[in-house]
């Protein structure tokens, strides 16, 4: 179970959706990035991994699923899609905040979806009631310790040969960037114009480097505590149908609280977009010839049912 201290503290980072863009936007606001990330895990620039993820079930069951848990929900963007897309029926949806369960809730109550359930949960020590047909953990397992503890559960909830769809970062612990993606990023950041470097709180994005795994700690005790080790425990307790990475190891950290300069309906810059083609260019380049790893990762594991 989380430190009751450190649940506030929590609660006080992830309480409030707003201010999670308020210095500026993130990379995944951009189009143009989703479109890469599309490719490197659907193939397909137009298709996302939410869609690819119903397209494989449909391949063995009638849509829509009946009940489901989303983990770490947050505001709750996930949830009212699934319902209001018709592809499930039922959710139950779990955060350790009370305040984002609070937004959430509003949200769906005012975009008039039902069939959701909202409720207080950590996934250090999760207390769900099965059978779902599905677990999604969108930007979620990241923020949890007792890995072993919460894949036990995601695979006791699971009805058999029922489906985790996992999204998340997978990159080092605390980030704690290695010296030559540092290294990526700061060549990267080095080709922009002064005026995309700036953040909405006034400071420039010159200079990039990690900061200590305590100061991450201190700032959110969840942030990233045994992200490298996910892959592998998940591999432990279910079957991996596939896994794929896509990058997010050097646009995800140069594009942060600047992704706004890229939108020119937003900025009113017209050469934003070429510059966003360069990084996405260079980006793929050197993942591709394997000088950065993937920090991010999309994964299909299943309850097998023998």
């Amino acid at each position: 179970m989380t430190d009751p201290r450190a649940v506030d503290r929590i609660d006080e980072v992830w309480g409030d959706p707003l201010s999670w863009e308020a210095a500026g936007w993130q990379a995944s606001r951009l189009p143009a990035v989703r479109r890469m990330f599309n490719r490197h895990v659907t193939g397909e620039a137009e298709t996302d991994a939410v869609t690819w993820f119903f397209r494989r079930v449909a391949r063995e069951r009638p849509l829509p699923l009946g009940r489901v848990l989303v983990l770490a929900c947050g505001g709750g963007e996930l949830e009212r899609s699934l319902i209001a897309e018709g592809r499930v029926r039922e959710v139950v949806a779990v955060d350790i905040s009370a305040r984002v369960i609070a937004v959430a809730e509003a949200a769906a109550r005012d975009a008039g979806i039902t069939g959701i359930r909202y409720r207080t949960g950590d996934m250090n020590a999760l207390d769900v009631d099965g059978p779902f047909d599905a677990v999604f953990s969108s930007s979620a397992i990241h923020h949890c310790e007792n890995l072993e503890g919460l894949f036990a559960v995601i695979r006791r909830v699971l009805v058999p040969g029922g489906w985790l769809f996992l999204d998340d970062y997978v990159g080092p612990d605390r980030f704690q960037w290695t010296d030559a993606q540092v290294l990526q990023i700061n060549r990267l950041l080095q080709l922009l114009p002064d005026r995309m470097v700036h953040n909405m709180a006034g400071y420039t994005r010159r200079g990039f480097d990690r900061v200590g795994a305590d100061v991450v700690a201190a700032h959110d005790p969840s942030e990233a505590v045994r992200s490298r080790d996910i892959l592998r425990v998940m591999a432990d307790h279910l079957t991996v149908e596939v896994c794929r990475g896509y990058g997010g190891n050097l646009l995800h950290l140069v594009l942060s609280n600047l992704a706004q300069h890229f939108d020119p309906d937003h900025s009113g810059d017209p050469s934003g977009p070429e510059y966003l083609a360069l990084l996405i260019e260079a980006s793929d380049h050197l993942r591709a010839t394997g000088r950065c790893q993937d920090d991010f990762a999309v994964a299909i594991a299943r309850h097998a049912s023998n």
